[in-house]
């Protein structure tokens, strides 16, 4: 009887180790709109257009990750080791006035990125590699460019759920920074993630939190928000704030929301066709009437994860 107990025990043990869903490799195939609008009349300045978005992106992780019930729910601090590859084309067109000067504009740009993060002995070296190529007509002027960026990172994981690093962006100013962040590992899969993110000078600080909890056999319930401080001597600095969540009806299903001060908000929905195949579609709108800037855009993703 006890040998016929142990039995079970040991198949639904096994059973849920089968049923719990773990992946390597994400590949995102995904194409979004975007129409603006900016005005600032007391700098004679405005700026108005559209542009199409495609992207499709591939990352590749050395050790399985497990997913946290949902499918596209993993652990808040990565510490598997990963390569990545991305490309991204957009086409925009729209014009502009500057200086008492109406611009007619036409361009195409298209990046290409490589990148990964080696995690050795707790140790973190992460670098990445961008080519970037543009083309267009402002007015009469033709241009056509092309160059690239580097970034670097290093860090330290001092545990599963601790972790600080520094980055650098080779770029027009070549921006560095530095991150920190903690899991607080609750009951399950449960957990309070918080991240701190500061400029080299520590003129940009920002501090984000997410709350990633069940509320069912198989709900879930993700509760996230965000505060950015810039401290800059810059015209469009100011501080920022944004709250979002998401609600997992099941394991495949999910649907998502944002909302912040500047009247930003995105809804999307998100739905796995089965274990490795999933959709999602979006909306953003942002309306900031004190900058005088206006955006809408929409988006659709289609993700293979195996």
């Amino acid at each position: 009887m006890k040998l016929s107990k142990l039995s079970a025990l040991a198949v639904i043990l096994l059973s849920n180790t089968v049923l719990a869903e773990s992946y390597q490799s994400f590949t995102s195939l995904s194409y979004a709109h975007e129409s603006y609008f900016a005005d600032a009349p007391e700098y004679g300045f405005y700026n108005k257009g559209d542009s199409d978005n495609f992207s499709l992106s591939s990352k590749y992780y050395f050790d399985e990750r497990l997913a946290l019930g949902p499918l596209n729910e993993f652990a808040y601090i990565n510490t598997s080791s990963n390569v990545f590859a991305s490309a991204v084309n957009r086409n925009r067109d729209g014009s502009s006035l500057m200086h008492g000067q109406d611009t007619n504009f036409d361009s195409s740009a298209t990046t290409y990125g490589i990148g990964g993060q080696w995690i050795v002995n707790s140790f973190i070296i992460g670098a990445s590699y961008d080519y970037n190529e543009s083309k267009g007509k402002w007015n009469d002027y033709s241009f056509d460019n092309d160059d690239s960026d580097v970034s670097l990172l290093i860090g330290y994981l001092f545990s599963d759920n601790f972790l600080i690093s520094a980055g650098c962006e080779e770029n027009f100013d070549n921006i560095c920074g530095y991150t920190m962040s903690y899991n607080w590992q609750l009951e399950g899969t449960d957990y309070i993630g918080f991240s701190y993110n500061a400029s080299d000078n520590f003129d940009i600080n920002e501090l984000s939190s997410q709350y990633f909890f069940s509320v069912g056999e198989q709900s879930y319930l993700m509760i996230g928000g965000e505060y950015l401080h810039d401290n800059r001597d810059y015209f469009f600095a100011e501080n920022y704030w944004s709250v979002n969540g998401s609600y997992y009806y099941d394991t495949r299903t999910s649907i998502t929301a944002y909302f912040s001060e500047d009247d930003a908000y995105g809804v999307s929905a998100n739905y796995f066709i089965n274990q490795n195949y999933s959709v999602q579609t979006g909306y953003n709108s942002v309306v900031n009437e004190k900058n005088r800037n206006e955006y809408e855009g929409y988006y659709f993703n289609v993700t293979a994860q195996f």
